[in-house]
Parts: structure tokens; C-alpha cells; sequence
């Protein structure tokens, strides 16, 4: 069943993947400052941007879960990755993602 859901992820991120990067960097634009910090943190574990580019090693980079509105998106600081399930709505991502960015504690998941 896991493959399935892989699976249909993968082909609906295909066909919604476009919507779907602009829902989230609207949202990341619309971020204050400290949220965008917060993100960035939660994303790298680097308390800020580096001054170039090629500060990030390994640059950061987003991978779409399959679809749920129950999990909260993840992040491998080590590999500077972060996992978005998709989300029926751009309100919901919205709400995970901050909730996410917001949470003080780490743990392995």
C-alpha cells in the first residue's frame, strides 16, 4: 500500500507539482522576517542565509511527500532537505508549515 500512495503522490505532484511550488513561495514571500529565519533554520539549521549561494553545501532542496493534511513537513538538516506532504489546500500548507517552523524542540522521525 506504501508504493501505491508513493506512487500516486508522485503522479499527482507531477500534474499539481507547478501549483503547488508557487502556493509554497507565495506563502515563504509573504513570511516576516523572523519566520523566513525560522524556516531557513528549521530547513538547514543555519541561523541565517550565507552571504553567496554557495554557502549551502549541500544547497537546500524540497521533497513532496505523498498527501496528507494529518503530518506536519520534516526536515534532514544534514542534507538541507525539506519534506512537504501535499496538501489539499495552500491555507493548510500554510498552517503546517508554520506550525512546523515554530516548533522549539528536534527529534528523529
Amino acid at each position: 500500500w506504501y508504493q501505491r500512495r508513493v506512487r500516486e503522490a508522485v503522479v499527482s505532484t507531477q500534474s499539481t507539482g507547478t501549483k503547488y511550488k508557487k502556493w509554497f513561495w507565495s506563502l515563504v514571500e509573504r513570511m516576516s522576517v523572523a519566520e523566513k529565519q525560522e524556516l531557513v533554520y528549521f530547513w538547514t539549521s543555519s541561523p541565517a542565509l550565507p552571504a553567496t549561494e554557495e554557502g549551502f553545501q549541500p544547497v537546500p532542496s524540497i521533497t513532496i511527500r505523498p498527501a496528507s493534511d494529518n503530518q506536519l513537513p520534516t526536515a534532514n538538516t544534514c542534507i538541507s532537505r525539506l519534506y512537504i506532504p501535499l496538501y489539499t489546500t495552500k491555507s493548510a500548507l500554510k498552517t503546517k508549515l508554520l506550525i512546523a517552523i515554530k516548533t522549539e524542540g528536534f527529534g528523529f522521525v
